[in-house]
């Protein structure tokens, strides 16, 4: 009889023995993989945001998604317009911010996850008095609109609010009928700002990179500084106007998104509070300008994960699937409008550049001090840190 152990026999059973611990040991490392990426601790990316967008970040059900998907995703803030630094991926506020990143960073990929019209709030008085005045009108819709060119003509010959026709508006509100803005000098809502009074003062053409315009440039250093001091962040100037009445920030130039916001997950604004369309205005598309692998992957899932494009509509924002923002401004009989008509482009970063390089002379000339970066900060585990 032949051995069992010996010679074909002995070697098929060797080459099934090892073939068979490799399997194993392949299962078991796959599976390691998975539950660490899924079932274990999440991959941690790092992103540098505007501060108007920490709160949806910092979102306990964004936070959760996130983590469901495999990421554990920590933000911290800073103007769009100071975004160099080091991250896993950074989250301007517009195009013209995002172009300015890309070309520092020599990145290529951009992701266009959401976006907001820029708007203008004010009071329930001072909506009356601008009524009175032509620069603001109601429509059937119950939505305001706010004529730029109209609100230009105003602050050239430095009306004051108590100035304006009508009795809405206190005898002694000494206040220029000025609108409140970030610093233009980091902040991108402010640099939006510069971008529709820059095309109107161009004769309603967008401004293109050359040799600086003295008179347009004059006329924005003025509107600028003539403010006060700046607000440190994008949050800060929305958090006043809410908390400190018309007498602080009668006019405030904001995000859509924030107004929707406060509607729908509070602090809620004053009952009195108005929202108005500017005529022309700019939308503020906010993009995730990706530099790892992690980084992108946030970009990609806030843009095609039908749970966060939800969670990112109930803060306000805007998606290119319109029907989810209809039903919640329907939902809380907001006065928003779905469709924004009077929308003008952005000029590219460096023709903006030459507005703002002005703008930045003028407060150095009044002693304003050198620009506030926002505090910088990041949430880790529970909170932030």
């Amino acid at each position: 009889m032949p051995d069992p152990q010996s010679g074909p026999d002995r070697a098929r059973r060797w080459i099934v023995l090892v073939g068979g611990t490799l399997v194993v040991i392949l299962v078991a490392t796959l599976g390691f993989v998975v539950a660490d990426r899924f079932g274990g601790s999440p991959v941690v990316v790092e992103g540098v945001v505007g501060s108007e967008k920490v709160d949806l970040f910092e979102d306990d059900r964004v936070r959760d998604r996130f983590a469901e998907l495999g990421y554990d995703v920590r933000v911290r803030p800073r103007g769009s317009r100071l975004m160099a630094e080091e991250a896993d991926f950074v989250s301007p506020g517009s195009t013209i911010a995002s172009e300015h990143v890309r070309e520092l960073h020599g990145a290529t990929t951009e992701y266009r996850p959401f976006s907001t019209p820029m708007v203008m709030l004010t009071y329930a008085p001072m909506a009356e008095a601008l009524r009175e005045t032509g620069v603001a009108r109601e429509a059937e819709d119950g939505a305001w609109s706010f004529d730029m060119s109209a609100y230009l003509d105003l602050t050239e010959e430095r009306t004051r609010w108590r100035d304006l026709p009508g009795d809405s508006v206190s005898a002694g509100d000494r206040n220029e009928v000025l609108a409140r803005t970030t610093d233009p000098r980091t902040s991108n809502s402010a640099a939006m700002h510069v971008g529709v009074l820059s095309y109107l003062l161009n004769g309603e053409e967008v401004v293109s990179p050359g040799a600086e315009d003295a008179e347009l440039a004059e006329t924005l250093s003025r509107l600028f500084p003539a403010q006060g001091r700046p607000p440190e962040s994008s949050q800060q100037p929305f958090e006043q106007f809410r908390d400190l009445g018309p007498g602080h920030t009668p006019l405030l130039w904001a995000y859509e998104s924030q107004y929707v916001h406060a509607a729908v997950r509070g602090p809620a604004l004053p009952e009195d509070a108005v929202l108005m369309y500017p005529e022309p205005t700019v939308f503020s598309t906010h993009t995730i300008v990706p530099f790892v692998e992690n980084g992108d992957e946030v970009g990609r899932l806030l843009t095609e994960d039908p749970e966060l494009r939800q969670l990112v509509t109930e803060h306000g924002y805007r998606t290119d699937d319109t029907r989810h923002f209809g039903d919640l401004v329907d939902e809380h009989g907001l006065p928003v409008r779905p469709r924004v008509g009077d929308v003008v482009h952005s000029p590219a970063h460096e023709a903006l550049e030459a507005p703002l390089s002005s703008i930045e002379r003028d407060y150095e000339d009044t002693g304003a001090g050198p620009a506030v970066e926002e505090a910088a900060s990041s949430r880790s585990g529970g909170g932030r840190s």
